[in-house]
């Protein structure tokens, strides 16, 4: 017998909620075949069996928080139990198990001739009623057999007009679903869970722990886009603006260390860090995720382009491993097109500061000829630890970032 656990996985990661299970009591598995997928507060794990064998015990529902060293399932290898069993637990011999899946896939199934196990998460089964979709019917795409959502989703469009035949149970209970719709509308609760929650606690701890100042600056970015534009026939890699902006805060940290630095609240010391690590705020549909951009000092504007792209695309499809979310030293917050002028962005402890790049418009300003004309202009927000960081260290930093940006070709002094 395997016992399969929930195991530390680093960064502080203590508790994860199950999110669905790909497996039932009685199911055959492969080694390696997945289990359970898991969101811890940064990402999502899927567990995989150890062995193959059957699945004696599955523990936990949907929903559910567990902490590390819980068990999630029990598998019957054929071989003696790797672990230690308490007296209280319940364990059946290997004989006894074997015989109780066989009773409960006896009751499962109507005779001989009764429809083939399915292997499909709840929420896909779910999908599939909801769809009127007969899942027996359905082609697996995934590995091990295993239905998913698009498959569901690719028999609806392939399928016909025709309806297959229902459980009469699930259909009832379906159509009792639409009877009882409120008139004034669905309500509905939406647990604080996975991404979110971390940021949930994240904000609450940030704002209640450290006192946040903020700087706002404007800064003309006109050069800069002309830079940009012409670098672009030098390299297929796109290249927008944030790349531009990530290489300047970099000289401005080692220019100013006080802000690539953090924070140890238990010994009340500063540590300056000598590399610098950069994160992204990202919005996702799970959540706001920072991903990080390692040793930035050492990449060309081209490379932290090309890094920055790849981290934005898995970031939004929840791919991101911990490596890349942990680890930054500071970070900066691009609302774009999106954003207003300014905001107050807040500071991710231990950091000891935040900069937030708000829109771009177009304002009345004086020319280098001291005459009125139009330019484009860039709002920004360096939000602080005032513990440790005082105004003019502030004015220093704020001061050197404008000045890059507003002449950007002092980067090739620094290249």
């Amino acid at each position: 017998m395997e016992k399969v656990l929930f195991t530390d996985v680093g960064e502080g990661l203590h508790e994860a909620e199950i999110l669905q299970w790909f497996v039932d009591v009685g199911d055959t598995v492969e080694r390696d075949e997945a289990l359970v997928e898991l969101q811890t507060d940064k990402v999502a794990i899927e567990v995989t069996a150890p062995k193959k064998g059957i699945i004696m015990q599955r523990i936990g529902d949907i929903g559910q928080r567990i902490i590390v060293g819980d068990t999630l399932v029990e598998v019957d290898t054929g071989e003696a139990s790797s672990t230690v069993v308490e007296e209280s637990q319940q364990v059946a011999a290997p004989e006894q198990a074997i015989e109780s899946v066989a009773t409960t896939e006896k009751k499962a199934t109507l005779d001989e001739k009764g429809p083939k196990r399915i292997k499909a998460a709840p929420s896909v089964r779910k999908l599939a009623r909801e769809l009127g979709i007969d899942i027996q019917t359905v082609q697996a795409s995934a590995a091990h057999g295993r239905i998913t959502k698009e498959d569901i989703r690719n028999a609806t469009s392939g399928s016909s007009a025709e309806v297959s035949q229902a459980d009469p149970t699930k259909e009832a209970a379906k159509v009792s679903v639409h009877r009882v719709a409120p008139i004034m509308g669905e309500k509905r609760r939406e647990k604080i869970s996975g991404v979110r929650k971390q940021m949930y606690q994240n904000i609450a701890y940030s704002l209640a722990n450290i006192p946040h100042t903020t700087a706002m600056y404007d800064m003309q970015v006109d050069e800069l886009n002309r830079v940009r534009k012409d670098l672009k026939a030098f390299t297929e890699q796109p290249l927008t603006y944030l790349p531009f902006f990530i290489k300047i805060i970099t000289y401005v940290l080692q220019e100013n260390p006080i802000f690539n630095a953090s924070i140890d609240e238990e010994k009340e010391e500063i540590i300056y860090h000598e590399n610098v690590n950069i994160g992204i705020a990202m919005a996702t549909k799970q959540g706001l995720v920072v991903p990080v951009i390692h040793n930035v000092e050492t990449l060309s504007l081209e490379e932290i382009a090309t890094q920055l792209q790849d981290l934005t695309e898995r970031g939004r499809n929840n791919k991101l491993s911990l490596h890349e979310l942990k680890g930054a030293t500071f970070t900066i917050s691009s609302t774009g097109m999106r954003g207003g002028v300014y905001a107050t962005p807040v500071m991710t402890a231990p950091q000891v500061a935040i900069l937030g790049l708000h829109a771009m418009v177009e304002k009345p300003v004086i020319l280098p000829d001291r005459t009125i004309g139009i330019g484009t202009v860039m709002g920004s927000s360096l939000s602080f630890d005032h513990r440790i960081i005082d105004g003019e260290a502030v004015g220093y930093f704020m001061e050197a970032f404008k000045n890059y940006v507003e002449n950007p070709k002092r980067l090739l002094l620094k290249a």
